[in-house]
């Protein structure tokens, strides 16, 4: 498996877990993604940037699909 796929599973097993378990917009959660980014050693700015595009598709997707009701 190459690496493009492997991103690409994450994503998809990313999506699925907030889709099931939800997340909270509050004043903490930028805390909790620099949390997050220091423990896996990336930067803050650009776990926050990987998140805010996976919530945007989430958000996105969820009202396309009431649209179409």
């Amino acid at each position: 498996m190459d690496e493009v796929r492997k991103g690409q599973l994450a994503c998809m097993v990313l999506k699925y877990k907030l889709r099931k378990d939800g997340i909270r917009l509050t004043p903490a959660l930028q805390r909790e993604i620099a949390n997050g980014a220091k423990s896996l050693g990336i930067s803050k700015d650009e776990a926050i940037e990987f998140l805010e595009i996976i919530i945007r598709e989430l958000v996105d997707e969820t009202f396309a699909t009431s649209k179409q009701s």
